[in-house]
């Protein structure tokens, strides 16, 4: 009789500590279940949205310097075409380093208004769009190559269509481009992130995929239409 008694004893000890065990091991599936099959991520897209806005002009995320430029998205104050003042095409162009914001990217048709940061990574792409260091910075003739993820701030991209108009604000001029193709690629293909001797802006994400990561790529590529410098200058640099 008592070791029955200490047989059953024993056994409410061993419930009472696995149940709490299971019961968060079924809560942490259920969270991670839910979190995947969500079809745009949207609560990690609001929130990286509010998090990007409270950035302090320079701040340090895991040993990364990140840096702000304030950039001036206008548009009356930032076109200097006028009858006075003629287009500049060509004009200074201000370099900028690993992990700074030096530039805003547009597409009214999408309502897309997004931070472009240099170089990519996985901080920088939970602030905003990140444009490859690979690339042409944007003043010089070349391939502007630009990604941010498809949960948060490229969710939309897929709906940009041929002849939209995209925007490009730096602190030392605008670039107007018109969607001229929408675009699809396997993650290894280089064909349209490459250098060019036109001047293009590639734009692309990752494709939708309910579970897992996607090999595909899609986005779309824009030419140029117009180059507004904000101050005259006969330097121009080489592209990337």
């Amino acid at each position: 009789m008592k070791k029955t008694d200490e047989k059953k004893n024993r056994g409410s000890v061993v419930g009472y500590i696995l149940t709490p065990i299971l019961l968060l091991a079924l809560c942490a599936g259920a969270v991670v279940l839910c979190y995947s099959l969500a079809p745009e991520h949207y609560l990690q897209r609001y929130l990286n949205l509010a998090f990007m806005d409270t950035q302090k002009i320079s701040s340090t995320t895991s040993g990364l310097t990140i840096k702000q430029r304030e950039i001036n998205t206008d548009p009356v104050t930032t076109s200097p075409n006028t009858d006075e003042n003629p287009q500049n095409t060509t004009g200074k162009i201000n370099y900028p380093t690993f992990g700074e914001q030096y530039a805003k990217l547009e597409a009214k048709s999408i309502n897309l208004m997004v931070g472009v940061y240099y170089g990519v990574n996985s901080d920088l792409l939970a602030l905003g769009a990140c444009q490859s260091t690979q690339s042409a910075i944007l003043g010089v003739v070349g391939n502007h190559v630009i990604d941010a993820h498809v949960n948060t701030f490229f969710a939309d991209l897929n709906q940009l269509q041929v002849g939209d108009t995209v925007t490009m604000y730096t602190d030392y001029g605008r670039f107007t481009y018109e969607v001229s193709e929408k675009i699809e690629f396997n993650k290894t293909d280089k064909k349209y992130v490459g250098t060019t001797e036109a001047d293009i802006l590639t734009l692309y994400t990752c494709a939708p995929q309910v579970l897992g990561n996607s090999d595909l790529r899609v986005g779309v590529r824009c030419l140029l239409k117009t180059k507004e410098f904000y101050s005259q200058s006969t330097e121009q640099g080489g592209g990337a």
